[in-house]
């Protein structure tokens, strides 16, 4: 994905195909931030670009996130196959450090699903918080 092809709708969002996952997601740029008001900078856009494009560096860390917690709060064994990312949230303003909310539609809770919260901090990737699908965007 490039920088330029970065143009939200009127909802704040777009469509972007993960060829490494086989599917379509959501990018939607949060409606409470004050970059939702503003002209997207080429760096914020940049930013936005490679966190998408990055994906092998971080999903397995998200998938491993959403496994652990399946364990801890359903008490079950999930895997890979029960899990499907279906939304990035831009969480983070244009001058801000990266942060991002990841939604998950998940076999073990079809109804809630399951967000997580991650963050880039000197090119690594921290999962921030991890709970139902609410999560990735509040």
């Amino acid at each position: 994905m490039k920088a330029t092809e970065i143009i939200f709708d009127e909802n704040l969002e777009m469509y972007v195909s993960l060829k490494d996952l086989g599917n379509k997601v959501y990018i939607t740029l949060s409606d409470s931030l004050f970059a939702s008001e503003e002209e997207l900078t080429d760096e914020y856009k940049e930013k936005i670009a490679s966190f998408v494009n990055n994906l092998s560096e971080w999903y397995n860390l998200a998938c491993s996130s959403v496994i652990a917690w399946a364990k801890d709060t359903y008490k079950i064994e999930a895997c890979m196959q029960d899990i499907e990312l279906t939304h990035i949230f831009v969480l983070f303003e244009q001058n801000t450090e990266e942060l991002f909310g990841l939604e998950f539609r998940v076999e073990f809770d079809i109804e809630h699903g399951c967000g997580i919260k991650i963050r880039i901090n000197d090119g690594k990737y921290d999962i921030v918080e991890v709970g139902t699908g609410d999560v990735a965007f509040c």
